[in-house]
């Protein structure tokens, strides 16, 4: 049975929560909340705006499900840089996985810093830990 109860000890005790018991919708809000509390350590630990991970909620086309997207600067600075080359007729407009194999330096990178901060940050680790279950949770319900 797992639980939620990385926060600060005495919260935890108050707030413990099987996340085998949450439906979909409450996962969905413990994902967003730990996601946000997740990047907020690593933003304040983090040297370079460029890695900094901002997030933001949108609605998918087709869908009236709300979402949360997070991606670091570095990722919305180059789709900006690359939209407006595409307006001035510069640039051919790049797709996300295009823009994604062209990041992959800058992206090995981050994922070094995560996983720096990882090994030298326990809170950090727990939260990412308690992510992994949350959305591997969420996972299995939407099989069945």
């Amino acid at each position: 049975m797992a639980w939620l109860g990385a926060l600060a000890p005495a919260q935890a005790a108050e707030e413990q929560i099987v996340i085998e018991d949450l439906t979909a919708a409450q996962l969905r809000d413990e994902i967003e909340k730990i996601q946000a509390e997740f990047y907020a350590v690593f933003n304040r630990n983090n040297q370079e705006d460029a890695f900094d991970v901002v997030c933001q909620k949108f609605t998918p086309t087709g869908s009236n499900i709300p979402q949360v997207g997070c991606e670091p600067g570095f990722v919305t600075e180059r789709r900006g840089q690359n939209a407006n080359d595409y307006r001035l007729g510069t640039d051919e407009l790049l797709t996300q996985e295009a823009l994604i194999r062209e990041l992959q330096p800058q992206f090995a990178e981050f994922t070094q810093k995560m996983n720096a901060l990882a090994a030298t940050d326990q809170y950090f680790r727990e939260l990412g830990q308690i992510l992994q279950m949350l959305n591997e949770r969420l996972r299995e319900l939407s099989r069945q």
